[in-house]
């Protein structure tokens, strides 16, 4: 601004310095024209040029003005046309963030009409389309955003929801793979891929999306400590499921890989029931004592369980006595989160073989380290403790037997061996 009231001061000096030069001058400018002659002063010569240059540009800027007018008004036309599209835009989204389908098509429809960006207002659309019900138009709309590079990925995810929503599985695969193929560290995809593929039970396809989670997942930094530690725990489940299931189906066709795949399982998780009881099994089969009885120990230890200890008998290859004072020394390996739970454990194999004393011992010794000092022993406690208690970590459902699926949500490998409260629990189903 200030270089500008500068110049302009300095082209008036200018022409106030040459005007008075100017009027200073003697002379006179003559013109003859047709027999006509007329003679001016100089600076009156000099201020006509001048005054009939201005006026040149006076009209010029004024034709200008005229010519430019159209344009001008279609500029102010546009951006009220695009401001009102991109406030329909906004509406809609709005709309379809509050699940209301009906308002989210009236102003798409009316974003798709004031704007042209079919990429945004096409979206749109599709996701009013499909919250209305519509998958018809919805499908049309989100395949629509496959010809374009920077949206296809979009549409691929749109598509892959559609199908879900319609229970078509191998489309809505089809669709997840797609999108993976576009956006290969899509944790959205990945997500929906491996429980595509988990659900018609191909474990070796859904370990892939499962490492594409898992590093997305490693990515991501939750403010809360306890939110990470939730979803490694989950992610730890899922992968040792699918190993375990991967070797569940190989047992009869290919042996050794079963046993690799059984290995992978414990080595994510040595507590892992399932994987524990499947390869001691194996290992018994094999008469490999010592390896059953190693994995049997350090499961044990981790996880007490009525199913660990009645293969470590057959490990061990003890008689009653014997095998009762060995799962007894076994008790100080155990993790002292799980002691208790372990304690009455051993107390039912003692009550088994017929040793209530040792049985009444171990259930005194249990309740001391819940606390509870001084309590008789009683067959009751054994009974309570022997409740099924596989229980789902997303809805706290309880089930009889370890599942792939809980039966109550439906989410994959969420199940989990613990404690209800007031009762430990023994794994049965799984003998």
């Amino acid at each position: 601004m200030f270089i500008k009231l500068l110049t302009l001061f300095l082209v008036l000096a200018a022409a106030a310095a040459a005007a008075s030069w100017l009027s200073a001058q003697p002379g006179e400018v003559q013109v003859e024209w047709l027999g006509w002659r007329m003679g001016l002063p100089t600076s009156l010569a000099v201020a006509f040029v001048v005054g009939f240059a201005l006026v040149l540009v006076f009209f010029d800027r004024l034709m200008r003005t005229i010519r430019g007018m159209p344009h001008w008004l279609g500029g102010r036309l546009r951006q009220r046309r695009d401001d009102a599209g991109h406030r329909a835009l906004t509406l809609g989204l709005m709309a379809v963030s509050a699940g209301e389908p009906a308002e989210a098509r009236k102003y798409a429809s009316r974003a798709d009409r004031l704007l042209k960006a079919p990429k945004l207002t096409g979206l749109l659309a599709a996701q009013a389309a499909h919250l209305a019900g519509d998958h018809q138009a919805a499908r049309r709309y989100f395949a629509s955003l496959l010809d374009d590079g920077e949206t296809a990925f979009l549409g691929q995810i749109g598509l892959m929801r559609l199908a879900i929503d319609d229970q078509d599985s191998v489309k809505a695969r089809d669709a997840a793979r797609a999108a993976l193929a576009i956006k290969p560290d899509s944790v959205l995809a990945a997500s929906h891929l491996l429980r595509l593929e988990a659900r018609r039970a191909d474990w070796q396809a859904a370990l892939p999306a499962l490492d594409v989670v898992s590093k997305g997942q490693k990515k991501t930094k939750p403010k809360v400590k306890s939110v990470k530690a939730v979803q490694r725990a989950a992610l730890t489940r899922q992968r040792c499921a699918l190993e375990f299931l991967k070797a569940n189906d190989l047992l009869t066709k290919d042996r050794s890989t079963a046993l690799k795949a059984l290995v992978a399982s414990l080595k994510t998780d040595p507590s892992f029931l399932p994987a524990l009881i499947m390869l001691a099994d194996l290992y018994l089969e094999d008469k490999a004592h010592a390896k059953a009885a190693k994995i049997l120990e350090t499961g044990f230890s981790r996880a007490p369980h009525r199913s660990l200890s009645d293969r470590l008998k057959l490990a061990w290859k003890s008689n009653d006595g014997q095998f009762i004072a060995r799962l007894v020394k076994q008790l100080e390996k155990v993790d002292m989160g799980q002691r208790r739970m372990a304690y009455n454990v051993v107390a039912e194999q003692a009550q088994a073989v017929g040793m209530d004393g040792e049985a009444e011992r171990l259930l005194c010794e249990a309740s001391e380290l819940s606390g509870k000092v001084g309590a008789n022993f009683d067959e009751s406690d054994l009974n309570d403790d022997a409740r099924p208690s596989w229980q789902c970590d997303s809805c706290r459902s309880l089930n009889e037997d370890w599942q792939p699926f809980c039966p109550a949500c439906d989410e994959f490998a969420t199940l989990i061996w613990r404690r209800p409260k007031g009762a430990t629990p023994f794994l049965l189903g799984t003998k």
